[in-house]
């Protein structure tokens, strides 16, 4: 078979596995989606195993993404695809009814009519919003009729001014009635199809993370233009000696403990600027140049999980225990995340020396020379140590997130032509393009509200506690894989957090709600199988030296092993009494 014809298999094979997908009997099963979530549950399995089997390259799948979203799903969509967002006639009859009886149709026609379009503009529609977009309708009425009244009054049109007044009565009324036991259950029963919005799906290709890997790739590119990354990578390589395999272990010590407090983005941009002649050294067919390649990300994204502030995953389930008034200090945190990610280096270190051993026996960099001293290599080594101290510091600190000070580099190196034109040319523009891609497909997810319904119909209350906390980890693991770690996190950890209070004295075998939550979070930041699954995966992959493959069969190991991990030791810690 061609390559042409291994090509069309795959796309065909992907392309028909959507296909089934968009004709599934969901509601047979009890799950009611809407043909939005239907189209994109759809479009999420064709651009899984299009970035899996590549039948095309996988950037070009993340464009086919946004143009299909935007197309298909967004609020910008074709217009035949278009579905009402809510029951315009249920919503209507709402309204007639908390009003009544007595008013001139005119004003409740203009109430109506005010009602469809703020509700038309809303990004996410739920009952809440319905009720709430009513109520302030209601009250803005109130408010001018009210005003109206009493300049009548004024005015000395007393019997003007009482129908005025009568009404505005009835408007306030009617705002209070929206939260009566029968109307609310009348809101609450509406059904609603909500969908991506255009401008939030165009503004992937300039997320804010998008920015900061253009921050790394400014950096990498003046670090080896000024020779900066080969005198750093020279320092750094220095205490591991010249055994390949020890320097693997050390590069990966080195981003592990970077990441545990700076942004495991900025992590992995600031280590692969520096591991440039290092790769250099090995011969083309060495696959020693894959391991250490995804060493940094994979480092990276392990060390993360170490500390409470080293991953958001992380905050956000730190917040939801001190909720419940569940104490975890920093402390405690670092005594079992610490060592978790101790041994999950050292098991992704064994792991990549098996599948890309080292040919390699020595490395040692040869730098011709010293530092250079000309102006614009003192402007690059300024400005990479300003933006790895801000880096480092944190936003608590400075008041700067990893973003902005990513902006740093890309301003300085451009207005002082450290960068030139030629330079912007050479730099990896598609792998921006493959992480919008991902980043549309999550937010797919999100605005159309198919993730929250999708977990809200798993019944985890009726789980019991062991299965439970496999469970969530498993959907965890896989969700992260494809969406934003933050956002999966964000997701799941209020629902597994109830769900676990109300399990109540079952979990304390398995270390009670502590555990289970923290779980979720260590799942959230183990899910990197993709180039599109972390933005430091999406930068390895950029080196041009990890294909998909290597990279999904790397990381489904370790989120397994490390899944396993994560249940022994939160076993081992109930049984200490540590939560």
């Amino acid at each position: 078979m061609s390559e042409t014809q291994n090509k069309l298999l795959k796309a065909a094979i992907s392309l028909a596995a959507a296909g089934v997908v968009f004709f599934l009997p969901f509601a047979s099963w009890g799950i009611q989606l809407s043909p939005i979530e239907i189209r994109v549950i759809a479009m999420f399995v064709m651009a899984a195993l299009f970035w899996i089997l590549e039948p095309i390259p996988i950037w070009t799948t993340s464009v086919m993404v946004i143009t299909l979203s935007l197309l298909c799903v967004s609020n910008g969509s074709l217009s035949f695809l278009m579905p009402e967002r809510y029951d315009k006639a249920a919503v209507s009859s709402i309204l007639d009814d908390a009003i009544g009886k007595g008013i001139n149709p005119e004003i409740v026609g203009k109430l109506k009519e005010n009602v469809e379009n703020r509700l038309n503009k809303k990004t996410k529609l739920d009952a809440e919003e319905v009720r709430m977009t009513l109520g302030f309708q209601l009250m803005d009425a109130y408010e001018k009729i009210d005003l109206n009244a009493q300049e009548l009054s004024r005015e000395g049109k007393t019997e003007e001014a009482a129908g005025q007044e009568s009404i505005a009565a009835q408007l306030k009324t009617a705002a209070g009635r929206l939260y009566s036991k029968e109307i609310t259950a009348r809101i609450q029963g509406l059904q609603f199809v909500n969908t991506m919005q255009q401008k939030s799906t165009m503004a992937t290709f300039a997320d804010p993370i998008i920015m900061l890997f253009l921050g790394g790739f400014f950096l990498a590119a003046a670090a080896t233009k000024y020779r900066l990354d080969m005198n750093l990578a020279k320092v750094l390589l220095k205490p591991f000696g010249t055994n390949p395999k020890f320097v693997l272990l050390g590069l990966m010590s080195v981003t592990a403990l970077f990441s545990m407090f700076m942004s495991n983005t900025a992590t992995a941009a600031m280590m692969l600027a520096i591991l440039t002649p290092v790769l250099a050294l090995f011969t083309p067919e060495d696959k020693g140049r894959a391991a250490f390649a995804l060493a940094i990300p994979i480092a990276a994204n392990l060390g993360g999980i170490g500390t409470p502030i080293g991953t958001p995953p992380n905050a956000i389930a730190l917040k939801a225990l001190q909720g419940m008034g569940l104490d975890v200090s920093f402390g405690k945190w670092l005594m079992f995340g610490i060592p978790f990610v101790i041994v999950m280096i050292l098991i992704a270190w064994l792991l990549l020396l098996w599948l890309f051993p080292i040919s390699q026996k020595k490395l040692e960099l040869q730098v011709g020379g010293k530092f250079l001293r000309t102006p614009k290599a003192i402007i690059v080594y300024v400005t990479f140590a300003v933006t790895v101290l801000l880096w480092v510091t944190g936003k608590g600190v400075h008041g700067l997130d990893s973003n902005t000070i990513a902006m740093i580099p890309i301003a300085v190196f451009a207005i002082t032509e450290t960068i030139t034109k030629e330079d912007l040319k050479k730099m990896g523009w598609d792998v921006l393009w493959l992480v919008a891609g991902g980043f549309a497909l999550g937010l797919a997810l999100q605005d159309t509200g198919l993730a929250k319904n999708l977990i809200g119909s798993i019944p985890f209350a009726q789980w019991s506690p062991f299965p439970l906390m496999v469970g969530t980890g498993i959907i965890c693991l896989f969700m992260a894989t494809f969406m934003s770690h933050t956002a999966t996190a964000s997701l799941l950890i209020p629902i597994i957090a109830v769900v676990g209070v109300n399990m109540g004295d079952n979990l304390a075998p398995l270390g009670g709600v502590t555990a289970l939550l923290v779980s979720v979070a260590f799942a959230s930041s183990l899910g990197m199988s993709l180039p599109i699954s972390t933005p430091p995966n999406a930068l390895a992959y950029a080196t041009g030296l990890v294909s998909s493959k290597g990279m999904a069969i790397s990381g489904v190991i370790l989120g397994i092993l490390g899944m396993i991990l994560t249940y022994v030791m939160m076993m081992i810690l109930a049984q200490c009494h540590a939560f």
